[in-house]
């Protein structure tokens, strides 16, 4: 995102509208010219200060992503474990029966793979 363009659009902005009042309200033209001057070079100052702070609100945001994106990448690649590689690390002897309090005559083997509760059927 571009801001660097708007202390030019801030102060054009102003000009305009101070040259809109200048001619309706009937203004001399040496004060006209003179109040001219200084509000465009005060909304020219001031525009530098918003595009200073908006590029700093912007920078961080974008740092703040760029973060997130590495910490999301770091973790993807720490996540990438076969399910051979995690079978190995946890064998069934991991996984007594006992530990969570069921019994092995509670389930049925289908034979295929699963194994199904009998309060299912």
């Amino acid at each position: 995102m571009k801001t660097s363009k708007i202390n030019l659009i801030l102060m054009l902005t102003s000009g305009i509208i101070v040259g809109i009042i200048g001619i309706y309200t009937g203004y001399p033209l040496d004060k006209f010219a003179y109040t001219l001057v200084i509000v465009l070079v005060l909304f020219y100052v001031l525009g530098s200060v918003l595009d200073f702070f908006f590029m700093k609100i912007v920078d961080a945001v974008r740092e703040k992503e760029e973060a997130e994106k590495e910490a999301v990448e770091a973790g993807e690649e720490e996540e990438d474990i076969s399910e051979d590689d995690l079978a190995e690390e946890l064998g069934e002897e991991d996984f007594a029966e006992e530990d969570f309090g069921i019994e092995g005559e509670d389930f049925l083997d289908t034979g295929e793979g699963e194994v199904v509760s009998k309060e299912d059927d």
